[in-house]
C-alpha cells in the first residue's frame, strides 16, 4: 500500500491506457538520456524501461523508492532528491547528447521547475511534463488573457509548447481537487534572451499589470531613449506581447550596455 504525503503534493497516475499514451508521445529512443521527476510508484518507470533503461529518476520520498526498487529490475539510477536541487552541469556536463525529461510534476514546485529549465535549457532535448491544467493554461496564454503573466512570458520565450492532451482527475490516486494537462517543451534555437535582464524587466512590469507600461519601466530605462525604439509606453502591460518583451530586453541591454 503506498502512503501519500500530502506536504510533497503527490498524486499518482493510476490509468494504464493514459500512461502508455504518455510513453507513445514521448517515444524512447535506447540511445536517449532521461530525467524522470518524481518517480512516485514507479507506473511511468515500469514502461519506459521497456525502450530505455538509460534514465535517472528523481524522488523524494525514501519510503516509495524503497517499493519500486523491488519490482524495478533495471538498474536505473534514484537519486532521492529534489529535482530543484539537482545539478544539470554537474550531472549532464560530459555527456555528448542533450537530455529528455519527462514526470508528473506537483503543483507547489511547478514556476520553480520552469526557471530551471529555462536556466539548464543547453542541456535540454525536450520535455513531457503532467501539469495542472489551470497552470497549463497560464503557460500558454497569451496578451490580453486574464491568465498572462510571467510564467507565461519567460516560458515562450525560450520554449516552444505543444499542448498534448487533459487528463480527467478521476485518473489519479487519491483523486486532486482538477484535472491536468499532458504538454512538451522544446527548447527555442539560437535564442539569445538574457533570462536575468527579461526577468528582471518583467518582475518589475508585472508588480501591476493593469497599469501603463511607462508607469512600471520608468524607473528601468530613460523613457527618452525608449521612445526612439517605437515602443507603445502607454499600452497596459497585460496587453503588451512576448515578442514585444523581447524587444524591450534587447533595447535595455543595448542602452545599459551590457554584454
Amino acid at each position: 500500500m503506498i502512503n501519500k504525503k500530502k506536504n510533497l503534493g503527490q498524486n499518482f497516475l493510476k490509468n494504464k491506457k493514459i500512461i502508455i499514451k504518455i510513453i507513445k508521445y514521448i517515444n524512447p529512443n535506447k540511445k536517449d538520456i532521461f530525467i524522470e521527476i518524481g518517480c512516485g510508484t514507479g507506473q511511468l518507470t515500469k514502461e519506459i524501461i521497456k525502450y530505455n533503461d538509460n534514465i535517472i529518476a528523481t524522488e523524494i520520498d525514501l519510503n516509495l523508492i524503497k517499493k519500486i526498487k523491488k519490482y524495478i529490475i533495471k538498474k536505473i539510477k534514484i537519486l532521492n532528491k529534489n529535482i530543484l536541487y539537482l545539478n544539470f552541469k554537474k550531472i549532464f556536463k560530459n555527456k555528448e547528447k542533450k537530455i529528455r525529461i519527462f514526470g508528473n510534476i506537483p503543483y507547489y514546485i511547478s514556476r520553480k521547475l520552469i526557471i530551471k529549465f529555462i536556466k539548464n535549457i543547453k542541456y535540454i532535448k525536450d520535455i513531457f511534463i503532467l501539469i495542472q491544467k489551470e497552470f497549463a493554461n497560464c503557460l500558454i496564454a497569451k496578451k490580453n488573457d486574464k491568465k498572462y503573466c510571467k510564467i507565461s512570458i519567460l516560458l515562450q520565450t525560450y520554449f516552444n509548447i505543444k499542448i498534448l492532451y487533459q487528463v480527467n482527475k478521476k485518473y489519479f490516486f487519491p483523486k486532486p481537487k482538477v484535472d491536468s494537462t499532458f504538454i512538451k517543451l522544446k527548447p527555442k534555437k539560437n535564442n539569445k534572451i538574457k533570462f536575468k535582464i527579461l526577468n528582471h524587466i518583467i518582475n518589475n512590469c508585472f508588480i501591476k499589470k493593469n497599469r501603463k507600461l511607462y508607469n512600471n519601466i520608468k524607473n528601468l530605462i530613460d523613457i527618452k531613449k525608449i521612445k526612439n525604439f517605437k515602443i507603445d509606453i502607454n499600452k497596459r502591460v497585460r496587453n503588451i506581447s512576448v515578442k514585444k518583451f523581447n524587444y524591450i530586453t534587447k533595447i535595455y541591454k543595448y542602452i545599459k550596455k551590457i554584454n
